[in-house]
């Protein structure tokens, strides 16, 4: 393996998951993230008491369970790294271990090239960025975002808390990804109204779509959606999930310099000058809805109102 990608291995676990050698450390990888699993391992065997390293069948959607007895091995580790290409972060076996001190750290999708290059950000401006943002998004009871692509969806986020996803996944119980960079949050259940249209990757698409999704969302649920290369699939997956799966269960606003649109979903929601939307389970960040499946979208360059008042203009601050 890479020296490049060794350094960048040492960098995720000293300055953003600060594994310390008394602690036990799990790396739960599929074949397609086994390079980058590997070196989490050969890095972090010496960096700590123990490492483990489990290679999974890849999951089919983000946000499936790992299998028995693996999902409850996570809440007996201090560190949980998980390389794979679905995510496994929005499950119930990942939930349980936050909460019970297991630090958390997804990377779905990630290649060993994009985990090479987005490291090399610098952490603590990409960290002032993100807390920026959430303390703007604190203080705010509604956010509107539009695009010229035609989204145009209101919600509500009062009492909700905000996230910051800044590459620091240091104290107990703390979830993050890697590479990192968004603020998010739940939106409220049965709030969101009108059209979202998803102008860049999304989750069932392998890259970016050929054409916009476009979904009509009427109190918190998608109601329709239109015809795209992926929507019968969707459509059959909402005759098997219901009204949770067409739930809009997260917002996200990327704040990562180094992530580029590169259609890999897990990434572009870092990207700056981008927003995400997710259908589906948002447990883990504070919401209601429990369903295996959680669908990320991304949308680019939004306007994007708090509480009526314009805040970003073309995914950029006015």
């Amino acid at each position: 393996m890479s020296e490049e990608l060794l350094h960048s291995v040492s960098v995720a676990l000293g300055d953003c998951i600060n594994l310390k050698r008394h602690e036990n450390m799990l790396i739960l990888c599929d074949p397609f993230c086994l390079r980058i699993g590997e070196a989490f391992y050969a890095v972090g065997r010496e960096k700590c008491k123990e490492a483990v390293l489990v290679m999974i069948t890849s999951r089919k959607l983000d946000g499936n369970e790992p299998p028995y007895p693996v999902a409850e091995w996570l809440a007996q580790f201090d560190v949980v790294v998980m390389p794979s290409l679905k995510s496994l972060i929005h499950t119930d076996a990942c939930r349980l271990a936050t909460e019970r001190g297991t630090r958390v750290v997804s990377m779905s999708g990630v290649t060993e090239e994009m985990f090479v290059r987005t490291m090399k950000a610098d952490w603590r401006k990409t960290g002032a960025c993100t807390r920026s943002v959430v303390a703007k998004l604190s203080s705010t009871q509604t956010i509107r975002v539009t695009t010229k692509a035609g989204t145009d969806l209101s919600f509500g986020i009062e009492g909700r808390k905000i996230f910051v996803d800044d590459g620091r996944i240091s104290f107990k119980g703390a979830f993050g990804n890697l590479p990192a960079g968004e603020a998010v949050l739940a939106p409220v259940e049965g709030t969101a109204q009108g059209r979202l249209v998803i102008d860049s990757s999304f989750s069932l698409c392998n890259g970016k779509p050929e054409s916009p999704i476009v979904l009509d969302v009427k109190d918190g649920l998608v109601n329709r959606v239109g015809k795209h290369e992926c929507s019968d699939e969707l459509e059959k997956l909402f005759v098997k999930y219901l009204q949770p799966l067409r739930t809009l269960a997260e917002f996200g606003i990327g704040t990562l310099d180094t992530a580029q649109l590169s259609g890999n979903v897990f990434e572009e929601m870092k990207a700056r000058g981008t927003v995400h939307f997710a259908l589906g389970n948002n447990m883990l960040l504070g919401g209601t809805v429990r369903v295996p499946v959680h669908l990320d979208g991304v949308t680019l360059k939004p306007d994007i109102w708090l509480d009526d008042r314009l805040w970003i203009k073309d995914g950029e601050q006015v």
